[in-house]
């Protein structure tokens, strides 16, 4: 099962050396940052058996969830939680095709506003007939990320562990464990490995010899769950191809997909099956350590040892420490100070140990499948633009080399709806294929994605060769932008209209000049300008003449910066009036599986259910506020407004509810661009709110998202911005009060755009 070829993003070990001592040496405060100090006084504590409380192993392409344990123990017991997988970046599987289903059967001509033509892959769209609705749920849920298997205690059960005393090392890249199982004391040490080592090694201590378990589950090919039935084990094989007295192979099989699972151990035991999925290791003394290796394709030799692996996750994770941006809030009073180290700490792990990928993550990463593993290109930018603004822009660059990999996908997707240029999906796998929605086919933030992640890696290495292995990409990109666009000819204007905006309340058929949209449109135009003349080529006049003729952000008579100009719920203060939509507004996460819910036409045409004034605009919505905060000024709003709106939008904010979404990291944004140190400092802690921080680090959302990992990575780049600014801002640490209490020092970030 191979994935698309991957290429290796052009650093010379010279430009590498000097990018990585200037940003070392970029500190804001005095004094050198003791970083393992710093990263060990936040390590996480477990103290019980709880399923929101496992804790990740892993070199960011291959993770591992452990419990309590220190292993995989109860799988089932963590199902709804943090579940317990075992995720590599290869590691896709699909369900057998009986019905022959293509992506062609999605297709239909979806007329929307400004493109009147236009074949969309949509789920049950306009005209679908049923085998039509049914391809494309079989297009949905195929490929899926597979599990790859559990290994844990055997014959334990939850209510017997007692005494639980775990610690994740993240220095080191070790999950430390004691309990008691039924009053016997059993120490574990667990490892994964290096950059390039898919592995799993643990080192046991106890009185009694403690076998452990190996159990392989067939996928469920679900929207979000552990990706494990447990009951159908005739529909996959293990087999044994070699064995040692201390090491075998094993071959899975799971329909067209195939795995292999190469495990070894120290002193005498026994490898045996006792079911067609799943095998018995038993040790004959109590002091004994195993090793498995997963990998596609047959080892050429035996797994490595327990020291190996935990030589090898020492060494990545030593160097990411050493090398990567850091902030220590150590010398800070105000209270709220070591809640943001914390949150900011782990983050930083979280995402080096799920998603440093030759692809874009998905949304919980290598923990559990939600939209069945796959990823969303629009969260690319929440995920992992952090990593050119942390001093790490090579993990950036893996993920935009993937975007190269599949441009003919995104060529085909802008032909096909009458484009030019490349048009990037929203949802899709690691071969670039399309996935039907009736929501995500029409949204169109992630488009200007790839030109901003090539501009930060430009920015952060200033190679020549950057530019050029790009500059294709980006101007393509900007192609597709530039003529997305409708020309008013009316008002002499330009205008975005027909797209679903990147809050999904906003929809495809009502919404014109979603407000982030146009401020991201002029940055990436503005940007694709750049990069011709910094590679000799002439300026292209209609881009120009786009950026300068786009339609300035839309405000409320009282000046506040509306989401968009039209749109569902969005006052219009000429005539007075407010657009009804009954159709029910997007959870945490977007509309469930691709699908916005039918307006209900019997249900009260209600425009506000706050008892406000329907005019009265609250300014919470992440489009204004995004248009000035990721992004820089531009021509299409003005600071005062601006100024305005951020005061409104924390007026309204649900700081007492909600969850720790990128919904934070955009205020943090737009505030610290403002100067608004008062708000900026609220939202990065949340208002001082501790209870979505899991022990893991990661943000509880609802029970369909245990974790969402744009949240942490959103709060790196708000962080960094706050610390390092953005060009022209020469107030160190922006923002962060002046008040003496926020003496916040860090290393190696650099600022934004």
């Amino acid at each position: 099962m191979n994935i698309i070829s991957m290429t290796t993003p052009h650093f010379t070990t010279l430009s590498a050396l000097a990018l990585a001592a200037a940003a070392l040496l970029s500190c804001s405060g005095e004094g050198k940052i003791d970083r393992q100090a710093l990263v060990s006084r936040n390590n996480p504590h477990i103290t019980e058996v709880n399923p929101l409380h496992s804790l990740n192993l892993g070199n960011g392409a291959f993770t591992l969830t452990l419990d309590a344990t220190g292993l995989q123990t109860f799988p089932e017991y963590y199902k709804d939680g943090l579940s317990l997988g075992t995720y590599s970046e290869w590691g896709w599987h699909s369900f057998p095709d009986k019905e022959g289903y293509t992506i062609e059967e999605t297709l239909e001509d979806h007329p929307l506003p400004g493109h009147p033509h236009g074949i969309y892959s949509v789920q049950e769209g306009l005209t679908l007939d049923q085998r039509g609705k049914a391809a494309a749920e079989w297009v949905r849920s195929n490929p899926h990320r597979m599990h790859l298997g559990n290994i844990g205690f055997a014959g334990m059960a939850p209510e017997q562990i007692t005494d639980v005393d775990q610690t994740l090392d993240m220095w080191d890249g070790v999950l430390h464990s004691s309990f008691r199982w039924n009053g016997t004391p059993v120490k574990v040490t667990t490892v994964s490995g290096g950059d390039g080592q898919d592995l799993y090694a643990a080192r046991i201590s106890s009185e009694k010899a403690l076998p452990v378990v190996i159990r392989f589950p067939y996928p469920t090919g679900q929207h979000s769950d552990d990706a494990s039935d447990w009951g159908a084990d005739d529909k996959h094989s293990t087999e044994i191809v070699s064995q040692s007295a201390n090491s075998a192979v094993l071959k899975r099989t799971v329909d067209a997909s195939t795995y292999y699972v190469s495990i070894c151990w120290d002193g005498k035991a026994s490898l045996e099956t006792n079911g067609r999925n799943c095998l018995t290791l038993s040790p004959e003394g109590g002091d004994w350590s195993f090793c498995a290796s997963f990998s596609e394709s047959l080892p050429a030799g035996r797994a490595p040892s327990y020291g190996e692996a935990a030589k090898g996750a020492r060494k990545l994770w030593n160097s990411y420490w050493k090398t990567s941006g850091v902030i220590d809030f150590s010398h800070c009073t105000d209270p709220r100070a070591p809640l943001l180290e914390r949150r900011v700490v782990l983050s930083q792990y979280l995402m080096r140990v799920q998603e440093a990928q030759n692809f874009p993550p998905a949304e919980t990463g290598m923990t559990y499948n939600s939209w069945f593993g796959k990823f969303h290109l629009e969260m690319v930018m929440w995920h992992s633009f952090h990593y050119a603004t942390w001093n790490k822009p090579e993990l950036l660059a893996k993920q935009l080399d993937w975007y190269l990999g599949v441009m003919p996908k995104a060529r085909e997707i802008a032909e096909r709806q009458g484009f030019p240029g490349v048009r990037w999906m929203k949802m899709t796998d690691p071969w670039g294929a399309e996935t039907p929605s009736d929501v995500g086919s029409f949204i169109i933030w992630q488009q200007p994605h790839p030109i901003y992640m090539a501009e930060l890696i430009y920015r952060a290495t200033k190679d020549r060769k950057v530019l050029e292995k790009y500059a294709d990409m980006v101007q393509q990109t900007a192609e597709f932008m530039a003529s997305f666009v409708s020309y008013d000819a009316p008002a002499d204007r330009y205008i975005i209209e027909g797209a679903c905006a990147a809050n999904e309340n906003y929809n495809e058929r009502a919404t014109v000049n979603p407000a982030f949209e146009m401020s991201y449109w002029h940055f990436g135009l503005k940007v694709a300008q750049e990069w011709r003349e910094r590679l000799g080529e002439g300026r292209i006049a209609e881009w120009d003449e786009i950026m300068a003729k786009l339609a300035p952000l839309s405000t409320s008579p009282d000046g506040i910066y509306l989401p968009a100009e039209k749109g569902p719920g969005i006052p219009d203060f000429v005539n007075m009036t407010v657009e009804v939509d009954n159709t029910p507004a997007a959870p945490a996460g977007g509309y469930f599986n691709g699908i916005r819910p039918k307006a209900d036409p019997s249900a009260p045409k209600t425009v506000r259910k706050d008892g406000r004034d329907p005019f009265y605009v609250r300014a919470t919505s992440s489009e204004n506020l995004l248009a000035y905060g990721m992004l820089p000024e531009c021509r299409l709003f003005n600071e005062e407004n601006m100024q305005k709106t951020v005061t409104r939008a924390a007026e309204n904010w649900g700081w007492k509810g909600g969850s720790w979404s990128w919904n934070y990291p955009t205020l943090m944004m737009n505030a610290t661009r403002l100067h608004r140190t008062d708000i900026a400092v609220r939202a990065a802690t949340m208002d001082g709110r501790s209870d979505l921080l899991l022990p893991s680090g990661n943000n509880y959302r609802s029970e369909r998202l245990r974790m969402y990992l744009p949240g942490n990575g959103g709060l790196l780049l708000a962080v960094g911005m706050m610390c390092a600014g953005w060009d022209g801002c020469d107030e160190p640490n922006p923002g962060f009060p002046k008040d003496g209490t926020w003496d916040v020092r860090w290393e190696g970030l650099t600022p934004m755009p």
